[in-house]
């Protein structure tokens, strides 16, 4: 499963700093409070956009590892929150999926793409990322009802240059229920059911932001 790791960091000051290493997980969010006090489990590694690692803890009763996933990192996917958002954001504005295919990924880029393997990769990044806003928008309706389903809108209405990370804690009690690449892994279905019973209320949702 993952959990969040709250951080302000870039990825280029994670990576120099060796954030990872810095990780806590005090309390197991499997188990009943106290049960049991998860482990270190060393890293696992993250290739883009470029080498870094993260943080890993064990559950000693359930013998289940524990990603801590630093805000900046897209889930269940390669490369960082921002860069797939912008990505999303330019093929927004572009007139045409084939153009912003064009655009995204030129044919002589490093390695070269056909343009049908571009607009795949477009469309994927849209759909992926537009599912979450309109979620994510249902989960939020009084903070985000006034904003349409784009990368733009929710830029504004949330004031950030990033709307995607700004998710990641707005939405952070949700986080096991929402889709990639906003989402994080849930913890196993042998102990979901204790996970939830025992998971403590964070609270009433953030008030909502000025645009």
């Amino acid at each position: 499963m993952q959990l969040r790791y709250p951080t302000k960091l870039t990825f280029e000051e994670y990576a120099t700093a060796r954030a990872w290493q810095d990780a806590r997980l005090d309390a197991c969010p499997i188990c009943p409070t106290g049960q049991c006090r998860p482990e270190g489990h060393g890293t696992y590694m993250r290739k883009m956009p470029a080498v870094a690692y993260v943080a890993r803890f064990r559950c000693l009763t359930t013998g289940t590892t524990i990603g801590m996933l630093p805000d900046f990192y897209a889930s269940r996917m390669p490369g960082t929150l921002s860069d797939l958002e912008e990505a999303v954001a330019r093929a927004e504005a572009a007139p045409s999926v084939e153009a912003a295919a064009n655009e995204l990924r030129p044919d002589d880029a490093e390695p070269a793409v056909t343009l049908p393997t571009a607009v795949r990769w477009v469309r994927l990044r849209l759909a992926m990322v537009r599912s979450t806003l309109a979620t994510v928008r249902g989960l939020l309706p009084e903070l985000l009802e006034c904003c349409v389903v784009t990368v733009r809108s929710f830029r504004e209405r949330l004031g950030v240059g990033c709307a995607l990370m700004a998710l990641r804690e707005i939405c952070e009690r949700h986080l096991h229920q929402l889709p990639a690449p906003l989402g994080l892994v849930p913890p196993p279905e042998s102990g979901r059911l204790r996970w939830k019973r025992d998971q403590q209320s964070s609270g009433p949702d953030p008030p909502p932001a000025k645009a």
